[in-house]
């Protein structure tokens, strides 16, 4: 069976179940298969902005919040796959900033923040992953959770950083990172502590980090006026 059929089998099926389990737009809730136009168009006229955290200059998406945060929870926690579509068009928009403002030289590899093993297995999917492949792009599978941590909802922006302190490692089977130039792909930036530690994680085993990229921010109502610790 080739892969168009395929593609029109599965239309044809999802379709088919809207009619007896009509579902809701991802991001405002009306009756709608996966993103309302308004919704998509929404996400699709976002322009990627920089934000900073512990002294690194991070590309972003949009801003998580309205239609966009609502979208991206469903798409994370709800199994709402058919939204990583339109997700994806504001990322590729902040990983073609983030490249943009890369000094000249080698070719940039794109770097996922690994979902840890329990995300991995309730989700079925790897979120980053997911978004880059509907964007045409593709991540290196170099680090790897190298600890267990707590979860890191609820917790303030002390606690995450020693809660990621180590967490991260470069993934088995490679020994160094030297000569390689990487930009780092996150979904959601809170306080920058793991994106802190993943760059810590991919500098130790002699990678150049070229940047750090996102597709939502969640704007912080007291940035931190210092800088201590930073990854930049």
């Amino acid at each position: 069976m080739n892969s168009a059929l395929n593609a029109a089998l599965r239309t044809a099926l999802a379709e088919a179940v809207a009619v007896f389990a009509p579902s809701e737009c991802v991001g405002c809730g009306r009756p709608e298969r996966g993103l309302c136009p308004d919704c998509a168009a929404s996400l699709a006229a976002s322009v990627a902005h920089p934000a900073e955290r512990l002294g690194q200059r991070v590309w972003c998406g949009l801003d998580y919040a309205g239609p966009a945060r609502r979208a991206l929870l469903a798409f994370k926690d709800a199994g709402r796959t058919e939204a990583a579509r339109p997700l994806a068009v504001p990322l590729a928009a902040a990983i073609a900033a983030a490249v943009a403002e890369a000094p000249a030289g080698a070719p940039i590899e794109l770097v996922c923040v690994p979902s840890d093993a329990a995300a991995l297995r309730r989700r079925g999917y790897h979120p980053v992953g997911s978004l880059l492949a509907a964007a045409g792009l593709r991540g290196a599978p170099l680090l790897a959770h190298a600890a267990s941590h707590r979860d890191q909802v609820g917790l303030g922006r002390g606690a995450r950083r020693d809660n990621l302190d180590g967490a991260l490692r470069l993934r088995r089977g490679t020994d160094s990172l030297a000569g390689r130039r990487l930009l780092l792909v996150d979904d959601i930036l809170t306080t920058g502590a793991t994106a802190a530690e993943a760059v810590r994680a991919l500098r130790a085993a002699g990678g150049t980090v070229c940047g750090v990229a996102v597709l939502a921010e969640t704007r912080l109502r007291n940035p931190p006026a210092e800088t201590r610790g930073t990854f930049g």
